[in-house]
């Protein structure tokens, strides 16, 4: 058995780069026949269109994955019992591709991967794609073997509003850069700074961070800090993360929130809605529902703060999403 590997496009300040590292990193420790499939095609320095990827880069970047996918099948480098396997299943022409070919080869090669959004949550600003993606998307879960998810709220969304056999989704989780974090952790004392690192997005809400900046100045000695208003390498933002004590969300659709579990990991007290995937990772008490409450769970947690290095939830780690997605 062979797996074709595709991996997302890397994108510096996004979970890309460590997640394609990773993954590689595991098929090779664990001995798996794999193929690697990324186009040698310089991505732009700046994105022109799209919030979290290019939106005409990744097109093109997904199209040339796909015209390598066709010529392994042409020199029958790919055969029956092969698996491809993609970083990112919303990866429009592949699933129809392999069926296709499937068809006319007679070969059964298996789709698996990961779905990290769609337009079957209500809040995502894909939502308005819907019209067309809603095909697209029963089409990809009809065809693909296994799907791999970061949480139940995701899954349960595509089980309702998706046609699916439930059995396909397995909630495994995606892994945190944890060699990378543990450079950080626990090195920097922790400073009264409360972070906001959401992308500038309407879904993220950035405006009620900027509200509670101005309501709360003035009663606590206290730094608010926006990451997006900062030009920041990763680096940067790790030790920015590792030195503040709070991190806040405001969001309206959060499927996993890689950023959030980062800031836990390096010690932040963490202050997110009573929704989305957020009561499935975190305590009760790190939880809210008006923006009152937000601004109160802040006040305590900047007041009472009584630990010089941060606060550590070791539960929150997926160490063995890996074996999951690469099992035979």
């Amino acid at each position: 058995m062979k797996i074709i590997y595709l991996p997302l496009e890397h994108i510096e300040s996004r979970y890309t780069t460590a997640l394609d590292r990773d993954i590689v990193k595991y098929l090779e420790t664990s001995n798996k026949d794999f193929i690697r499939i990324y186009p040698d095609i310089e991505a732009p320095t700046e994105m022109k269109a799209g919030s979290f990827l290019d939106a005409e880069f990744t097109i093109r970047f997904k199209a040339e994955q796909i015209a390598e996918v066709a010529r392994l099948y042409c020199e029958d480098v790919i055969d029956s019992g092969d698996i491809i396997w993609s970083s990112d299943l919303w990866h429009p022409g592949l699933p129809e591709s392999i069926a296709y070919m499937n068809y006319f080869t007679k070969k059964d090669v298996k789709l698996r991967g990961l779905i990290h959004a769609g337009s079957f949550t209500d809040t995502d600003f894909v939502r308005d794609m819907e019209r067309w993606a809603k095909n697209f998307e029963d089409t990809l879960f009809d065809i693909s073997d296994k799907i791999f998810c970061g949480s139940n709220f995701i899954k349960n969304d595509i089980i309702k509003k998706r046609v699916i056999e439930p059995n396909k989704l397995q909630v495994t989780g995606f892994p945190l850069d944890l060699d990378n974090l543990d450079k950080y952790r626990k090195k920097y004392k922790k400073e009264n700074i409360v972070l906001f690192s959401a992308r500038n997005v309407d879904e993220k809400q950035p405006w009620l961070f900027d509200q509670m900046k101005k309501r709360l100045q003035s009663k606590l000695d206290c730094e608010f800090i926006n990451t997006q208003e900062l030009d920041l390498n990763k680096d940067e933002f790790y030790k920015l993360v590792a030195k503040s004590k709070v991190m806040i969300s405001f969001a309206l659709q959060e499927n996993f929130g890689f950023s959030m579990l980062e800031a836990n990991y390096l010690g932040c007290k963490i202050v997110v809605p009573n929704r989305l995937v957020y009561p499935e990772l975190y305590d009760i008490d790190d939880l809210y529902n008006t923006f009152d409450e937000a601004c109160d769970l802040v006040i305590n947690n900047i007041t009472n703060w009584d630990n010089e290095y941060g606060y550590f939830n070791n539960n929150i780690t997926f160490h063995d999403c890996f074996k999951e997605w690469f099992r035979s």
